[in-house]
């Protein structure tokens, strides 16, 4: 006799600025039997009761680093008392790595641009380290999809930015083609690349205010070894990896813990949520 499928208790937190791939990784996993729970963001139960599940997927707007390190101790609590620790899509620490641009070039000095946190004293002396560039950037570390994103020339930086605080100066780097977008999934050794594909803007970056072309990107043996490793060290299991080819190497720009679903099957009918899905169970090894 067969065995009956393992129905799994999943939580997921939404919010109404990712409320465009949410209702795809809901109705996924409805299709396939299992339990879910909805949480808004802004009424959200405790951290105790969040974990009481087999996989938390976290797809809010939520950057308080107060939370999630709450919701690592209270992990960290279940595992020392071998009680049940759910899935978690993604990490606590890795989720914070991902939001805050200045951990992830912390964790990756060798793959980003070269970047300077300005302090509203140190901004002159850091935006003359490119004084010999056209252009630099300056961005909000926990800005979302390209917003709170400016080029300028260093003069120009100076001038509007010479006392800012809480913001990055980053060296400008021009993409060849366009901004590459790679969405991944990791468990431990289990890495795979659940979509390749270029954002190709009609102007000098992309984001939510940005118009571009979307064309899909074959992934070579070096583009999949360096996606690897940025899945793994980062820690996040879904993952939006953001990277430009210039000058001959790759350069990452940011990794994201929620990545767009509905533009990769929209326009080339890649269904991420049912890869996602397919992992998840993979990994927690559900009876077929």
């Amino acid at each position: 006799m067969p065995k009956k499928k393992e129905r799994l208790i999943f939580h997921l937190v939404t919010s109404e600025i990712f409320w465009v791939g949410a209702p795809m990784v809901i109705s996924e996993i409805i299709k396939r039997g299992h339990y879910i729970s909805v949480f808004d963001e802004n009424i959200l139960p405790s951290c105790k009761k969040l974990l009481d599940c087999d996989v938390l997927i976290d797809m809010s707007a939520i950057t308080k680093k107060s939370f999630y390190s709450s919701l690592r101790e209270e992990r960290r609590r279940r595992e020392i008392s071998h009680s049940k620790t759910p899935l978690m899509v993604d990490p606590p620490e890795a989720i914070v790595n991902s939001f805050d641009k200045r951990r992830t070039h912390k964790i990756f000095p060798d793959l980003v641009p070269e970047s300077h946190n300005l302090t509203g004293k140190n901004n002159k002396e850091k935006i003359n380290k490119f004084k010999g560039d056209q252009f630099v950037v300056i961005k909000d570390p926990l800005g979302w999809w390209g917003k709170s994103v400016e080029r300028l020339s260093p003069q120009q930086a100076i001038k509007k930015y010479g006392r800012s605080k809480e913001l990055i100066v980053q060296k400008y780097i021009p993409f060849d083609k366009g901004v590459g977008r790679i969405v991944t999934l990791n468990r431990k050794n289990d890495f795979e690349i659940a979509c390749s594909y270029l954002r190709i803007p009609n102007s000098w970056k992309t984001g939510i205010d940005a118009d571009y072309k979307c064309v899909q990107q074959p992934v070579t043996k070096e583009l999949r070894d360096l996606t690897s490793r940025i899945s793994k060290q980062c820690g996040l299991y879904l993952n939006g990896i953001d990277y430009v080819y210039s000058n001959g190497k790759y350069v990452l720009l940011e990794i994201n813990a929620v990545p767009a679903m509905k533009e990769p099957f929209d326009k080339f009918g890649i269904d991420i949520p049912k890869k996602l899905l397919d992992h998840i169970e993979r990994n927690i090894k559900v009876n077929r």
